[in-house]
């Protein structure tokens, strides 16, 4: 890593770490409420703990699971629709209002109903975790699709391309930046609704160990359950940002 990634880390951990010492150091002072907001020691302190129990790897692994498996699902769809909207007149005609209808509805919202159809177990909240995801990728792979401009199409069907060619040579690299923000922003939906999803109906999973948690009072596990959970935000969030960069050399943004 040369000096110039360095100082950029530094920077960016710079905002993060300052808030963290001041909230310590206000906690140690007695300047604020510490059964309400517990120094981040006392949090990290229980988080140890509760790595070293093991119950933070059971529940863990039981919000990965159904993240991995509802965002999957997300993407793959979402690609492919938002494609096909894009660049097909009648599929587009057929689902952009089926998309437009059910875009504003809140997936908490469904999961009753998913608890109905799929139980209480892993089920429903992948579909959920799918059906809020799905639509940051459709929007903005039918945006990165329908952004190409159309002498580049004309003039490789000119020069005797075929169809395929075109989607491979043209509209999907064009269109790939756009699939990689709508993608990092089902990330994002995914973890905060399985968060919600384990409070209401679950019994294991970082959203249920939060809930389980403020429902004894003990709020140094409940900033232990959100430090972690804020920390697989950011390192899934910088994969895909270092992943990008490695698939697209040629693509650059300012902030990243």
């Amino acid at each position: 890593m040369n000096g110039a990634a360095l100082r950029s880390s530094a920077v960016r951990l710079a905002g993060p770490l300052t808030v963290l010492a001041t909230w310590e150091l206000l906690a140690r002072f007695g300047l604020i409420n510490t059964l309400l907001l517990p120094p981040p020691s006392k949090a990290f302190a229980d988080l140890m703990v509760l790595v070293s129990s093991g119950y933070l790897w059971k529940a863990l692994y039981a919000s990965l699971f159904r993240v991995v498996c509802g965002f999957a699902f997300a993407v793959t769809v979402g690609v492919i629709l938002g494609m096909a909207m894009a660049r097909i007149r009648p599929i587009n005609d057929f689902f952009d209002p089926l998309v437009e209808l059910l875009r504003p509805i809140s997936a908490l919202a469904l999961f009753p109903l998913a608890i109905l159809w799929f139980g209480i177990g892993d089920g429903s909240k992948i579909f959920v975790i799918a059906f809020a995801a799905s639509f940051p990728v459709i929007l903005n792979t039918f945006a990165g699709a329908r952004s190409i401009d159309t002498n580049l199409i004309r003039a490789s069907r000119s020069l005797g391309a075929t169809e395929f060619e075109i989607f491979r040579g043209v509209v999907l690299p064009a269109s790939l930046p756009y699939i990689f923000t709508g993608v990092r922003l089902a990330c994002g939906v995914s973890l905060i609704v399985i968060i919600a999803a384990e409070m209401i109906g679950a019994t294991v999973g970082m959203g249920y160990m939060v809930l389980e948690a403020q429902q004894t009072f003990r709020t140094e596990r409940v900033f232990a359950g959100i430090f972690v959970i804020g920390l697989i935000g950011f390192a899934t969030d910088l994969g895909f940002r270092r992943l990008r960069r490695w698939l697209l050399p040629w693509y650059r943004e300012t902030e990243s």
